[in-house]
């Protein structure tokens, strides 16, 4: 499906973001340490960065075009880009009273954006004209358009018999 493929992808690229954006830290630490080429690295994964989080931004509209997925990516890491672009700018002027408590709020943020990538469920368009991202009247671990009511009886696992499956056999012992 072209939307696993897309969906996936987001969820790569927002976790090289978390990872270069908490590195900024680390390369912040270093320098104040008196790592003094640090400073220089930290320059450079700013811009790296902000690279990752563009593409994490095309990565999630690509999601969804191709299959109808949720706007959030596409918007969280547009909105992220802008911050660390805006980071960046407060940066070179060495506003640290604005630069640091900005950065831990862009690492915040990278956080959350991550996690939820990562907890969503991917997006599958449905023939029946709902979303199947929402959660179903057939019980918990379902979606809609998914099971037959059975996980709300709590008959799970091997027991549980796919209705398709069934309707197979019957055709196959008739024949």
């Amino acid at each position: 499906m072209r939307t696993h493929g897309a969906w996936i992808t987001f969820r790569i690229l927002s976790t090289i973001t978390a990872v270069l954006v908490f590195d900024q830290a680390v390369f912040a630490g270093q320098f104040l340490a008196g790592s003094f080429g640090a400073l220089h690295t930290h320059r450079d994964n700013a811009t790296y960065s902000g690279l990752a989080a563009l593409a994490s931004a095309l990565a999630g509209l690509v999601a969804r075009w191709r299959g109808g997925g949720p706007w959030w990516p596409a918007v969280a890491c547009a909105g992220l880009f802008a911050l660390i672009a805006a980071q960046i700018a407060v940066g070179f002027a060495r506003l640290l009273t604005v630069h640091i408590p900005l950065g831990v709020a862009i690492i915040a943020l990278t956080v959350a954006i991550c996690v939820r990538a990562w907890r969503t469920p991917q997006h599958r368009p449905s023939t029946t004209g709902r979303d199947t991202t929402e959660p179903s009247a057939a019980g918990p671990g379902t979606t809609s358009g998914e099971g037959d009511g059975r996980a709300a009886s709590g008959v799970s696992g091997p027991d549980r018999i796919a209705p398709v499956a069934a309707g197979a056999d019957d055709r196959a012992a008739r024949s």
